[in-house]
């Protein structure tokens, strides 16, 4: 597991310097205190950016995702299935363990208002962790394995950030929930590669699965 973070360091440097920020930031100021400051920012640009990028962490994603790898390699299309659905049964099981509450909900009870953004349906719990952030974390880390490309892999890095701050400033998340879902994005990503990859009930099928599932006719 060490040589492939080490192979990938493009996508894991940024990555654990964005881990490490968050343990600060969490560890010296409240969650409302947090969002407050983020939710601070805003402008009609920003709005529409954001409430846009942040479809890019939905769980439907991994249809385009499977279709696109479907004409890559098998392999990679099996990894993106089973790393998407660990991500979503760990996450969502949280969801529920915890039932946290959502920012608007958060700050009505403290009868403080905050910045939401026109056309975005507010929820109201489920908060712990974030669907969005950890399946696309997932999903973005799993290309940064697929490539060989040191650019990319730091560029797909910054595609995850940015869908784990959409969550923010949609003002659907706390920086804790998007923090969380990182991590198990990520842990799933490794792991469902790193089995795919060496696992030895794959070897006999090593032939087909490391070729296109579907092929154009020349």
């Amino acid at each position: 597991m060490f040589s492939l973070l080490k192979k990938n360091a493009a996508f894991f440097i940024p990555y654990l310097i964005f881990l490490f920020a968050c343990s600060i930031v969490l560890a010296l100021w409240s969650k409302a205190a947090i969002h407050l400051y983020i939710n601070s920012y805003h402008n009609p640009a920003a709005d529409f950016f954001f409430r846009t990028w942040t479809n890019l962490g939905l769980g439907v994603m991994i249809i385009p995702v499977t279709l696109v790898l479907a004409f890559v390699r098998f392999r990679y299309m099996l990894i993106s299935v089973l790393g998407f659905l660990l991500t979503v049964i760990i996450n969502d099981s949280l969801k529920v363990i915890f039932h946290a509450d959502r920012p608007m909900t958060v700050f009505n009870q403290l009868h403080e208002s905050i910045y939401l953004i026109p056309n975005v349906e507010m929820y109201s719990t489920d908060s712990f962790p974030s669907g969005h952030t950890a399946t696309g974390f997932c999903m973005f880390c799993l290309f940064a394995l697929y490539t060989k490309n040191n650019f990319l892999k730091t560029v797909y890095f910054f595609i995850a950030l940015l869908i784990a701050y959409s969550r923010m400033y949609l003002s659907e998340h706390f920086l804790r929930d998007v923090d969380a879902a990182s991590i198990i994005g990520v842990a799933c990503a490794l792991v469902t590669y790193n089995w795919v990859m060496n696992a030895r009930i794959f070897y006999k099928f090593a032939e087909k699965l490391d070729k296109p599932l579907i092929r154009l006719k020349k």
